[in-house]
């Protein structure tokens, strides 16, 4: 009867022991469960305001669009407005025009609305070397499309609020083209600023 005794509780233990190792793997199971749905619920989120300020910038932009100044696209969960050189920058300058300004006050208030997002810019040259008189200043168009992207960048910090942790400015000079540069046409497809607006990697 002892011996019987000392199985059976040893047969508990060993039944306790497995009841508490499965309720633990319940547990982890549990925590996974509400992890992916707190990712779902953040990326239903952000999906939501990646649609909203599409919209936005889509009826703020619209003259611009209509007019193939700016171009706007999304992909995946990122927004990319892609302005040609001319409408923010005059030729061989990295100054933003009065024009450019009111262009990107407007981007900026839409991106205002848009919660934990990084946003870089980047600048794009054609393959024409810098003129004599502005080699000055910018030997290259590696110069050149960076002073650039760096404008934009300190517009949406100092006239638009935009926090400067978020901002990232990029010059790709001619490597990145979008068309080809045997034609006007292609030149200044491939002159212009890009803005991509896309989630933060915390």
């Amino acid at each position: 009867l002892e011996e019987k005794l000392a199985s059976y509780q040893y047969q508990l233990k060993c039944s306790e022991d497995e009841i508490a190792e499965r309720e633990e793997e319940a547990e982890i199971l549990k925590q996974r469960l509400l992890d992916i749905t707190g990712e779902k619920i953040r990326h239903e989120v952000r999906l939501a305001q990646l649609k909203s300020t599409y919209e936005d910038l889509i009826s703020k932009l619209n003259s611009q669009i209509e007019n193939q100044e700016v171009t706007i696209k999304t992909f995946e969960e990122k927004i990319s407005v892609t302005f040609v050189d001319r409408i923010l920058f005059e030729l061989g300058k990295a100054t933003v025009t009065p024009e450019g300004r009111r262009i990107l006050d407007k981007v900026g208030k839409s991106l205002k609305g848009v919660s934990a997002r990084s946003i870089r810019i980047e600048g794009h040259t054609d393959d024409i070397p810098i003129q004599e008189k502005y080699r000055y200043k910018y030997p290259s168009n590696w110069e050149l499309s960076a002073a650039r992207a760096a404008a934009v960048v300190r517009h949406l910090q100092e006239n638009v609020g935009l926090d400067p942790k978020d901002l990232e400015a990029v010059g790709n000079s001619i490597y990145e083209p979008i068309a080809r540069n045997e034609t006007e046409h292609g030149r200044a497809q491939n002159r212009r600023v890009s803005i991509i607006i896309a989630p933060k990697i915390r």
